[in-house]
């Protein structure tokens, strides 16, 4: 029985089931063939890299399983390891006492070397697996889970020199430094490199072996004796040397084998010098290897600096071989990556212990120095590692101690700050804790000693990486300053305090500048910026929390602004409340204003996450509201800018601490910032807070920006025009805009003359004018809406700026515009109830259609087309005449075929029905009860009016005009298909003639459904209406007003549909949720759609969201709503151009969707359906003759139906009338086509039509060959080659059903093959007389006029007598 026991340990490895059976694959060396082993072994393999990658981000989680991991995977390796390290003594035994022509001693050797390639295999996917989890868990820690026992080191090491051999080889880096040891290599491992060149997709990479056995070489090297003592002399390694052979020692082996991988290119180097540093680390290798190492290095730096080879590098070779040429950056990597690791993990002490070490470090410096400055500069890993080298060697000149001096907090409980934050926070300054501040304590003798010269440059190259151009290389710069400090006196480590505060000064150095914050907050973790130099700190962090520095376009600072956030939380970790009481006014400020108002993301989550640690650290009494401000800016609210700058941002502001901070930091930083978004961003929140304080930011703000709305920065000038247009508005909305409100007369002139000043100092002109005008438009707009006080004059004025703005070609600006025009008409330029004046109607209406039916500019075009649409009903429609005005002005230029210019302008045509539907909108319908009012200025939409917008928006949805951008109509369609459902929804709510509360949405209640198709008709329901309905007078009725009828939903509902199976995505995603609001609409609800519920069932509506973006699941809903009468020819009107498209991924859905369709009607035998959908294409082509756009789709759907078999019941039924129809089509296409895509289309369908399997196969060939003959000889050379070629390939497949006489086939099929049918010059005749030859052959009937056809070159192109005629129709056009 299991009990329920709570328990901390992570039990999150769900895949650990998994990984331990396919552990146990790994290491089962089962009796199968060495290459199903493999196989079986690589999948298994692949497979634990996958789970186990899954597992970087949070590797902890595989704490509690990993030893037994490691052990499954590292004893079975080892048991190998062992196996082979023995065997390799017997072979050598066998062959001294095999006799010679022994065949049983050969095929007892081959067999035996084949095992032992098996047992190879199998430890590279043991060790391949053991690295994938040091890949995840990290090196180090699955290190101290191996076997550490000194009978592995011998095996071990014989293993990786073997498997390292074989890596050299194979990347030809084996030299004379590798061939002075010579290395005796058994046959299996020959064997083995040459099965791992022919198999190159082995999962087990030999690296990672080599990774794997020098981690485990790394801590087995470790034993606690000396090496001498477990050294069996057993080495198959011979040196050459003037002496003679001599032996290698166990010591020299495992050295110079961890120094040959130091050049290696990827991990394998660093785990090499890890190994190789914990063996020179040894007290029993630090006299003789330690220091010829040090002086190896000092050679390999000189030569690598100068490009000259030592003059005394004969010196090392015993142990660390020279290389045969000029060493690599690699090997560099290698020795700093060995020589850091060694001074970490060694005594430091050692280094410097005798005259010799001494000398061999001042060396090691001397060369590390000139490397780090001279060669350095273009490797960010080299920079790194010589800053960690600087830093240790520096420590290791130093006191072995930490200094006395720092400053120690003591005991911090954050549990203590919460719950005893007053008590703890309200203390002096003097009454802290005697362990928390030593200063006043006197130095003692120890605190005082000699910095040796070596301290002073480590320093010195410390500091100057705090400038580097890579970021890691500063952070570790920063570590190594701290560790460096550390260890100094108190004198010294102010210096070098000093030197960091020194780099910030340039403000144009935001790489000093991010390296200094980081230097800061590794000494404050450390205690080694000590209390009384805070003064002179913070206020450098707090600049840098707002550092940015605009360069062009863009800015630098982000970096910088996130190291002082976490500078500012290392300092709230790092010191007493009492400590940091007299500055948490200006860190709580900065951080609360980079926390919300920052650009980057990371920024504010930076300086939240710092002003989170500071209220728990220090107390929430030291930081006002601060768990108030942590509960509104938290970690995922910050994640929205949006949000940032509004609501939370407003939330903060109501505490009077950092609202005027706030609104300073608005209207001097973020209004003038680069970025244009944060500019706008920041004039709304600067509007939201000053409803807080309305007279401050009119007495203290407003004047500031309007000053600045001149300046010669255009982004100054910008931000400052647009902070004063919010400012105006929120005055406005408080009712502030009066006399003796908070602006004073001169201040309400200055804003209402704003706009024209500007213009008047011609501030529109040069870079950056755009983003004026935008601006100038959003001040009109706010001025207009706040009821400043305006003469007639400055709105005339006002007017004349908003149509400068409506005819700039920039559509954002046209936008502003437009908008600025539907306020200033709105709120000025009143009229009276007999309408608007003839001045204003001509200045303003009639002007405005006057440029949109007549002006060849498409900018003013676009601009007052646009502008219609947002003028007030008082100008729109004073009567029925100005209104026809509008709607023909509007209806004309958004028709499909309208020109401006005498070309098509997709933006004036969009804009156009925009504004058609706005009309509507603004004017609004005639309702029964308003036919007879006489007191209302506006005239209403009448039922023709409203027709014809409807008639209207159903022919844009027909605009399929493209130019070099693409389909450009599909904006039209986009507007068109929002403009009816708008319209749809008006139209209902004014009509009378039927109930608009019907429930016709599913219902899961039977008794509560009500079919549409019971829906009385119009006549019924007008009789109803007048019969029965006595709450509405009877002369109110006597003409019952209806928009909304069947016929215009059934219309409406098509289209919506033919374009759900439209090729683009924006196109089906709009139509899509047309469809889907039109059907679950329920104020009011849309009547007369047939079959609703079975539509509503088809296309899934409601019952989950749909994207119907996705051809994935918008074609199989679209397919399933095909069979609704009515709606079956839109639908495949429109998928028929996917299924034809070239987008992939729609054209591959929507073909699978129309064949599932098919293979469903053949099952069910709804043979009707696809003789349908042959009625469908033959329509098509009746109705889009010559149009390229709907016949090239449809000539490939067809032939893809063909090609798979899914138009046989078209083909046989009806006596051969669909082929017969459709050739005569294609005949007609074909006649006169100038399009070579659609001529080879045609050729394929024509083909594939002549299928002879079956009953109408005769039908087809008399009806197909006639177009295939005709087709031999087109004008276009490319498509007699493709006719050709397709003919013949129609021969050899189905010549012999089609055709009797095989002679006749053999001969016209030499015929296709023989004559060069791309011929463009036929003077001899010989293609005209070749397709003679073959329809004779074939028996295709020809008639004279037909043989004695020609074609020259004047059919495909046209010589120009004269090289300049081509240029005549410019000039006569000019």
């Amino acid at each position: 029985m299991t009990s329920n026991v709570a328990s901390s340990e992570n039990a999150f490895f769900v895949e650990r089931e998994e990984v331990f059976g396919l552990i146990s694959s790994l290491s089962l060396q089962n009796s199968a063939t060495p290459d199903t082993q493999q196989i079986f072994q690589d999948v298994a393999l692949r497979r634990l890299r996958a789970i186990l990658d899954k597992y970087l981000e949070c590797p902890t989680l595989l704490d509690p399983h990993l030893e037994s991991m490691v052990h499954q995977l590292i004893l079975p390796a080892r048991a190998i390891v062992h196996d082979l390290f023995l065997n390799q003594f017997a072979v050598e035994s066998e062959d001294t006492n095999e006799d010679e022509g022994c065949d049983e001693t050969d095929e007892a050797k081959k067999s035996n070397q084949d095992i032992i390639i098996v047992k190879l295999s199998n430890l590279m996917h043991l060790l391949s697996a053991t690295y994938a989890i040091s890949k995840v868990r990290g090196r180090k820690y699955i290190q101290r889970l191996m076997p550490h026992d000194a009978v592995d080191v011998e095996p071990v090491l014989t293993i990786l020199r073997w498997f390292g051999w074989i890596e050299r080889q194979e990347r030809g880096l084996l030299g004379q430094s590798d061939s002075a040891l010579r290395v005796d290599i058994p046959d299996c491992i020959r064997m083995l490199q040459r099965q791992l060149n022919e198999v190159k997709d082995c999962e087990a990479k030999l690296w990672e072996s080599v990774h794997t056995l020098l981690t485990w070489l790394g801590i087995i090297s470790l034993v606690p004796f000396d090496l001498h003592s477990i050294d069996s002399s057993l080495e198959n390694v011979t040196i050459d040397d003037s002496s003679g052979g001599n032996s290698i020692t166990l010591v020299q082996s495992i050295v110079s084998t961890s120094a040959s991988h130091l050049g290696d290119y990827g991990a394998t180097r660093e785990t090499a010098a890890a190994c190789l540093a914990s063996l020179l680390s040894r007290p029993d290798l630090q006299d003789l290897e330690l220091e010829e190492f040090v002086e190896w290095s000092v050679q390999i730096l000189y030569w690598f600096r100068t490009s000259q080879r030592p003059c005394d590098s004969k010196a090392t070779q015993l142990l660390f071989p020279m290389p045969d040429e000029a060493p690599s950056i690699f090997i560099v990597m290698g020795v700093l990556q060995t020589l850091v690791a060694l001074v970490k993990t060694g005594h430091r002490s050692n280094l410097l212990s005798t005259e010799q070490k001494l000398k061999g470090i001042e060396k090691l410096w001397e060369q590390s120095i000139l490397v780090a400055e001279k060669k350095a500069a273009g490797s960010v890993v080299l920079r790194k590692l010589f800053v960690k080298l600087f830093a240790r060697i520096g420590c290791s000149y130093l006191p072995p101690k930490v200094a006395t001096w720092r400053y120690q907090r003591g005991k911090r409980s954050l549990v203590e700050n919460l719950m005893k934050g007053a008590e703890s926070t309200r203390r002096d300054d003097g009454s802290s804790d005697e362990c928390d501040i030593n200063e006043s304590s006197p130095l003692s003798c120890d605190d005082l000693f000699f910095v040796p010269d070596q301290v002073e440059d480590a320093a010195d190259q410390l500091l100057r990486s705090l400038t580097d151009p890579a970021t890691i290389v500063r952070w570790s710069a920063a570590k190594g300053i701290g560790r460096l400090t550390e260890r100094l006196p108190a004198v010294c480590a102010d210096d070098v305090l000093d030197a960091i505060l020194k780099i910030c000064f340039d403000p144009e150095q935001d790489r000093a500048w991010h390296g200094a914050c980081l230097a800061l907050a590794e000494l404050a973790r450390r205690g080694l910026l000590l209390p009384e130099r805070l003064g002179e700190v913070i206020p450098i962090v707090v600049r840098a929390i707002g550092y940015d520095v605009r360069r062009g376009q863009h800015s630098v600072g982000t970096h910088v602004r996130d190291a002082s956030c976490y500078t500012c939380w290392a300092f709230a970790r790092a010191y007493e409340p009492s400590v940091l009481r007299p500055h948490v006014r200006m860190l709580s400020v900065a951080l609360v204003l980079t926390s919300l108002f920052d650009r980057e993301v990371n920024c504010r989550r930076a300086a939240s996450a710092a002003f989170q640690e500071s209220v728990g650290r220090q107390g929430a009494d030291s930081f006002k509201h601060g768990i108030a401000i942590l509960t509104s800016a938290d970690y995922f609210s910050l994640g929205n800018r949006n949000e940032s700058f509004s609501n939370i941002a407003l939330t903060i502001s109501k505490f009077e601490e950092y609202q005027t901070a706030i609104i300073h930091h608005l209207s001097d930083v973020k209004l003038v910032h680069w970025d244009r978004d944060i500019r706008q961003l920041s004039s709304k929140s600067l509007a939201l807070i000053a409803k807080l304080c309305p007279a401050y930011c009119a007495s203290n703000i407003l004047p500031r920006l309007l000053e600045q709305c001149f300046h010669d920065d255009v982004v100054i000038r910008h931000g400052s025009l647009l902070g004063c247009a919010e400012l105006v508005l929120v005055f406005g909305e408080l009712k502030l805009l009066h006399r003796g409100g908070v602006l004073d007369d001169e201040k309400m002139s200055t804003l209402a003359e704003l706009v024209p000043s500007i213009e008047k100092a011609r501030l529109y002109r040069g870079r950056g004018g755009e983003i004026m005008r935008a601006a100038a438009c959003r001040m009109i707009e706010c001025v207009s809406q706040s009821g400043l006080p305006l003469t007639v004059k400055q709105q005339v004025r006002l007017l004349d700026s908003v149509d400068a703005c409506l005819v700039h070609p920039n559509e954002e600006i046209q936008n502003s515009a437009a908008e600025a025009l539907r306020s200033l008409m709105s709120y000025h330029f009143p009229v009276t109830e007999k309408g608007p004046s003839t001045r204003l109607q001509a200045r303003v209406v009639d002007k405005y259609i006057s440029i949109v039916n007549t002006e060849d500019n498409p900018a003013a075009t676009r601009g007052f087309s646009l502008g219609l649409g947002v003028l007030p009903a008082k100008l729109l429609a004073p009567n029925h005449v100005v209104l026809d005005s509008v709607l023909d002005c509007l209806c004309n230029s958004s028709a499909k075929e309208s020109l401006v210019g005498g070309e098509g302008d997709a933006e004036t045509r969009r804009n156009s029905i925009f504004s058609l539907v706005n009309v509507c909108k603004a004017v609004g319908f005639e309702r029964c009860e308003q036919t007879n009012s006489s007191t209302s200025p506006v005239c209403l939409l009448t039922r023709c009016q409203t027709k014809r917008v409807f008639d209207s928006l159903l022919s844009a949805m027909e605009d399929y005009n493209t130019d070099r951008r693409g389909d450009v109509g599909s904006w039209s369609r986009i507007a068109a298909m929002k403009g009816l459902e708008a319209l749809t929804y008006l139209a209902i709510s004014a009509s009378n003639t039927f109930p608009h509360n019907l429930n016709i949405i599913p219902s899961s209640d039977p008794s509560s459904k009500v079919l549409v198709e019971n829906v009385p008709s119009l006549r019924e329901r007008v009789g109803r209406f007048l019969f029965y309905d006595i709450s509405i007078p009877s002369e109110k009725c006597l003409v019952p007003l209806t928009y909304f009828d069947e016929g215009l939903c059934s219309s409406i509902m098509c289209v919506l549909l033919k374009q759900l199976g439209e090729k683009l995505d924006a196109v089906r995603c709009q139509a899509g949720e047309c469809i889907e609001r039109l059907l679950t609409a329920q104020s009011p609800r849309v009547p007369f759609v047939s079959h609703r519920n079975m539509l509503v069932k088809a296309l899934c509506v409601g019952e989950h969201s749909t994207n119907w973006s996705n051809p994935a699941v918008t074609f199989p809903l679209l397919m399933r709503a095909v069979n609704i009468d009515g709606f079956f020819s839109p639908i495949l009107e429109g998928i028929v151009v996917s299924v034809g498209g070239l987008t992939e991924s729609v054209s591959k859905n929507s073909t699978a969707s129309l064949f599932e369709w098919i293979r469903v009607c053949r099952q069910l035998k709804a043979t009707q359906k696809i003789l349908q959908m042959g009625e469908v294409f033959l329509g098509l082509f009746r109705r889009f003759k010559r149009n390229g756009r709907v016949l090239l789709p449809l000539l490939s759907t067809l032939d893809k139906l063909l090609s798979h078999g899914y138009l046989e019941e078209l083909l046989t039924l009806n006596n051969g009338n669909f082929i017969r129809i459709l050739m005569t089509s294609l005949s007609n296409e074909a006649s006169g086509c100038s399009d070579v895509k659609r001529l080879l289309a045609i050729v394929r369908v024509s083909l594939n039509m002549i299928q002879p399997d079956l009953e109408t196969a005769a039908t087809m060939r008399e009806s197909v060959l006639p177009l295939v003959m005709t087709t031999l000889l087109n004008p276009y050379p490319r498509v007699r080659q493709y006719t050709a070629e397709q003919l013949y390939v129609k021969i050899e497949e189905d010549g012999d059903k089609l055709f009797g006489s095989q002679a006749s086939l053999e001969d016209a099929t030499q015929l296709l093959l023989h004559v060069v049918w791309h011929d463009e010059f036929d003077h001899h005749g010989h293609i005209v007389k070749a397709r003679n030859q073959i329809a004779d052959l074939l028996g295709v009937a020809l008639s004279e006029e037909a043989r004695q056809v020609t074609f020259g070159t004047t059919a495909s192109r046209t010589v120009l007598n004269d090289e300049f005629e081509s240029y005549s129709s410019l000039i006569n056009s000019a």
